[in-house]
């Protein structure tokens, strides 16, 4: 182990597995099953979403895609409007295309190591352990971003997370101390991520309550007062501000979406058009809507177009109101259906 994060508390994947007996999360209902369909896709969806947000949709997405076969044989389409609302769409196009490589290539069945794992898209290292730990009881390490957070405080890691050569580092010392059955690499696992879900967080507990964390007395971090300033990331993501328009034709009670190119952002979903040739005589404008995606902030201007006579074609077409809520559709237009909705008495 290198000697710059040499420093972890002694026995700590035994007293880890024993917090996590005592105080983890033991009743997530993707805790109860190792079949890796299972697994896999509540790994995909804890990315970037809130648990609270994977609980309701989880069990959701289970109904409308019970098997991997189901879900490969399911069009893009079908796969991103089950998605629509939990933002990251490039995570169920990966899904999808993942599900069919699975199905046609590896005879419906996950592949077992982690070598094989991450050829597969959306997984990377750590998403294959976890799978490779939860469903084959393999012995290897995840690093996700809570597991960072955990080993640079405890250890008083100062590495550059931005740089792959400290990241490999802090890869090293999570591999090193991996307990040896697999029974106990479950539970180390799992108590891993609930211990920085719950406790080590970004604005950690401890700060306030040092007696709900094992190692309270031997983290570096908190024994040098630098909880919140690790772990460092010294390269920040640029945001950049982007105004969009978008025309939204309305007609007897209907919308007109179009599909968005393959690429791009929310590639593939429905969004209202942002050019429109064929206007009407009055519109309405709506409140401008902020939304910010991971390096983007958008303004949207949204002007709704009364009486346009749009046909359907290959890109766009009408909906109900009730219709287009049931496809692939971004967060903004969504909560854009919905004003329309309350002022279609108006309109």
């Amino acid at each position: 182990m290198p000697k710059e994060i040499n420093r972890f508390p002694k026995h700590f994947a035994l007293r880890l597995i024993d917090w996590q007996k005592k105080s983890g999360r033991h009743d997530l209902p993707w805790q109860k099953s190792t079949d890796p369909y299972r697994v896999w896709l509540s790994e995909i969806m804890l990315q970037q979403t809130q648990v609270a947000t994977v609980l309701e949709r989880y069990p959701r997405f289970l109904e409308r895609f019970p098997t991997l076969k189901s879900l490969a044989l399911a069009s893009q389409d079908e796969v991103l409007a089950e998605w629509s609302g939990m933002g990251y769409y490039s995570r169920a196009r990966n899904l999808h295309r993942c599900a069919q490589i699975v199905w046609h290539e590896w005879g419906g069945q996950f592949p077992e190591h982690v070598d094989d794992l991450i050829t597969l898209p959306g997984i990377g290292r750590s998403t294959a352990a976890a799978i490779a730990v939860f469903s084959f009881g393999k012995k290897e390490a995840i690093l996700d971003g809570n597991v960072k957070r955990v080993l640079s405080r405890l250890s008083g890691f100062e590495g550059d997370l931005s740089k792959s050569g400290d990241t490999q580092l802090l890869w090293d010392a999570a591999e090193q101390l991996l307990p040896e059955t697999a029974q106990q690499l479950r539970s180390y696992t799992q108590g891993l991520m609930d211990f920085g879900a719950t406790l080590c967080v970004p604005k950690a507990k401890c700060l306030s309550d040092s007696q709900q964390c094992p190692f309270a007395l031997e983290c570096k971090a908190k024994q040098e007062k630098r909880v919140l300033e690790l772990p460092r990331k010294m390269k920040r993501v640029k945001v950049q501000d982007l105004t969009l328009e978008w025309y939204i034709p309305v007609l007897a009670q209907k919308v007109y979406l179009q599909k968005r190119d393959e690429s791009g952002i929310w590639a593939g979903m429905w969004t209202f058009p942002e050019q429109l040739n064929k206007k009407s005589n009055s519109s309405l404008e709506l409140e401008p809507l902020v939304h910010v995606l991971t390096h983007r902030r958008l303004q949207i201007l949204r002007t709704v177009v009364l009486g346009a006579k749009l046909k359907d074609d290959a890109v766009g077409r009408w909906f109900t109101y009730e219709e287009a809520l049931e496809q692939a559709i971004p967060k903004p237009v969504k909560d854009t259906l919905k004003s329309l909705m309350k002022l279609a008495v108006t309109l």
